[in-house]
């Protein structure tokens, strides 16, 4: 499916708010009594969490090189570095959310959610993603 940039953005911002419900989700039961039932549940939802975020990363990653090629300036190497740095934080992240240690989740969940702020303040933007610069593929 071709997607207009601003409806590109829109679907990664609306994905980046179904993330943050979920790690919400995940820190509330984080600061739950530990429990074997809540132990339980925190398993299934970082479960879900990560499933998401890698889902969300497919679709992301597949824009991403059609939206810096547009950009004025940004040589092929410098996109192949940026497009790397990008996937591999992404790999990283979705390890650390392998984590069964209450602290390790905490952290990951906190360093998610940094990510998606840098993402949203530096990528997904309107001046970033114009109708006007180009047309993406999107993986539905």
């Amino acid at each position: 499916m071709t997607y207009q940039p601003t409806r590109a953005l829109a679907e990664l911002s609306a994905q980046h708010d179904v993330l943050r419900a979920m790690m919400d989700r995940c820190e509330e039961l984080l600061g739950q009594d530990a429990g074997r039932g809540a132990r339980t549940q925190l398993s299934r939802e970082v479960t879900r969490l990560r499933l998401a975020f890698e889902a969300h990363n497919v679709f992301e990653e597949r824009l991403l090189r059609p939206l810096l090629e547009a950009r004025d300036g940004f040589a092929a190497a410098r996109i192949d570095r940026m497009i790397g740095d990008h996937v591999d934080e992404h790999h990283a992240l979705q390890q650390r959310l392998n984590s069964k240690d209450t602290g390790d989740l905490r952290d990951v969940i906190e360093t998610l959610r940094a990510h998606l702020d840098a993402e949203e303040r530096y990528l997904l933007t309107p001046k970033v993603l114009r109708d006007d610069v180009v047309t993406v593929q999107g993986t539905r």
